[in-house]
């Protein structure tokens, strides 16, 4: 699926003050909506592109784990924790999804923007006969349940987290190392 990209007047430039302090972390949920994508696929997915609508908020935890593993981990419970809120099913850990996410994770290292590849040849190997798969991706320099939240903001994003027919999940996160700054790229692989 397509995303399209936010435009934010006067990014790069430097901001002094409290109202600096807000400019800066309403920057800062941007650059993590710039970065996140979310793409569906099988019976019943989703139609159409998404864009991640702009935020406002300051990070949450301001820890970015530098462990991929663990960010991953991270994201899959903050996940989880939005599921709860909403009264749904926490999704389950699985072993296939994941492998697939860290696969698509690993793919996009080093690309200009995070597309999405088709979900067909997970929904053929992990997913139950008639089931379908969603993604969500990311590429930031921010907390897990920062990208979470950002998602959630998004309408093709939230949908795929608050999708109580999608019941498992795999996280796989690898560090960037291509980006001019430290960032955790992160797939989300939903099956149902």
């Amino acid at each position: 699926m397509a995303r399209g990209g936010l435009d934010v007047p006067g990014a790069g430039q430097a901001v002094t003050g409290r109202r600096g302090a807000t400019v800066l972390a309403v920057l800062a949920v941007l650059a993590v909506l710039l970065l996140v994508g979310g793409c569906a696929s099988g019976p019943g997915a989703p139609a159409g592109a998404t864009t991640a609508e702009p935020g406002t908020g300051a990070s949450r935890t301001g820890t970015v784990p530098s462990d991929p593993g663990e960010y991953a981990a991270e994201v899959r419970d903050a996940t989880n924790a939005l599921r709860a809120d909403h009264a749904i099913p926490p999704l389950a850990d699985d072993a296939c999804a994941a492998s697939a996410a860290r696969t698509r994770a690993r793919a996009l290292v080093g690309a200009d923007e995070l597309a999405h590849a088709a979900l067909d040849a997970v929904i053929a190997t992990c997913a139950p006969p008639e089931g379908s798969a969603a993604e969500n991706l990311s590429r930031a320099a921010a907390p897990p349940a920062d990208v979470v939240d950002a998602w959630s903001r998004s309408p093709g994003h939230r949908a795929n987290l608050l999708d109580p027919a999608l019941t498992g999940l795999g996280v796989g996160c690898v560090a960037d190392e291509t980006a001019p700054e430290p960032q955790m790229l992160c797939s989300q692989v939903f099956l149902g």
